[in-house]
């Protein structure tokens, strides 16, 4: 299995300038702001969304910079909802750091969140108004927000199905994922078929990542997921592996869960039962394997674009988003 190093050093200098970007385009001149702001940009992550502009771009053939600039602000629309996520969530930490509103209050938090997006309006300014860029970009950021405003509509309902629940997260997390495909793609083919193939590529990855996110709040140690393990479970959320369990244990076990995930429980005990009710019906492997699906499925819709180093990242990647272990 590739790891992300390997997978990226087609586009390793092209990462360099895309965070050269993310400064320059966040710098404030009032101190305090410009703290705040580069605390979460410069706060880590693996970039997914840059590198899979900039893998899709290469993938088709293109060569020049305007990657560089769409990669940062796909990157700013991501950092700027995971702020504003943490202020819902009251999350103390987000990639082994302290969270906004942890440091300086949710009030802070919640306008860097909007200074953010503010930024990535300034930077879409300079852009052609009939650039197909701009509109991806704006029904991108309307779905994020839909998908957020009913995954809490919905959190506590134990009745969400499976299928309510990939909706959602193909909105708040798919559509960023999907849109950095195909932006990247735009940027180097007008060959409709070969935007479509990346276009189904990022929709297959951004369903894989997000199982693979939800599996990882439950089976992964605290010091690796660089936040606190079991926040969906605290929550009440309903996310892919405690729905599957739910689908596959038997009644006396549905009412455990249903108790389990009512915010008043004890925490120990919640964990405790969550933790054996996977282990008896193999919540993790089942969770992986469906990951892997809709990798493969994505991988599949690679086939009919050219062989070339980008195209085989982009494969190697849709496998590292299932065996990543942050």
């Amino acid at each position: 299995m590739s790891s992300l190093d390997q997978i990226v050093s087609p586009i390793v200098g092209d990462l360099k300038d895309v965070e050269n970007i993310l400064t320059e385009n966040t710098a404030s001149e009032y101190s305090f702001v410009d703290m705040a702001v580069q605390h979460v940009v410069e706060g880590g992550g693996k970039r997914l969304r840059p590198i899979l502009v900039l893998l899709s771009a290469k993938t088709v053939g293109y060569q020049g910079v305007d990657a560089h600039t769409l990669a940062a602000v796909v990157e700013l629309i991501h950092v700027a909802s995971l702020v504003h996520d943490d202020v819902l969530d009251e999350a103390a930490i987000r990639r082994g750091r302290e969270t906004l509103q942890t440091k300086w209050g949710n009030k802070v938090a919640v306008l860097v969140g909007d200074y953010l997006h503010a930024r990535v309006l300034s930077m879409l300014v300079a852009r052609r108004s009939d650039d197909p860029a701009m509109a991806i970009l704006a029904d991108t950021t309307q779905a994020m927000c839909e998908g957020e405003v009913i995954h809490a509509y919905k959190s506590g309902d134990f009745d969400i199905s499976e299928e309510e629940y990939l909706k959602i997260i193909s909105f708040k997390t798919g559509k960023l994922i999907t849109a950095s495909c195909t932006l990247g793609a735009q940027l180097g083919t007008k060959d409709q078929q070969q935007i479509d193939a990346l276009t189904a590529y990022g929709q297959q990855i951004g369903t894989a990542f997000q199982i693979v996110d939800d599996l990882l709040d439950f089976v992964e140690a605290p010091e690796k997921l660089g936040k606190n393990a079991y926040g969906d479970l605290r929550e009440g959320k309903l996310t892919y592996p405690i729905i599957h369990t739910r689908k596959v244990c038997n009644d006396d076990e549905k009412q455990t869960l249903e108790k389990v995930l009512n915010p008043n429980t004890d925490e120990n005990e919640a964990i405790l039962a969550v933790e054996s009710l996977f282990r008896k019906y193999e919540v993790e492997p089942h969770c992986l394997n469906v990951a892997q699906d809709y990798a493969n499925s994505a991988k599949e819709a690679l086939t009919t674009l050219p062989t070339s180093d980008a195209k085989t990242a982009l494969e190697n990647l849709a496998d590292y988003v299932v065996s990543r272990d942050t």
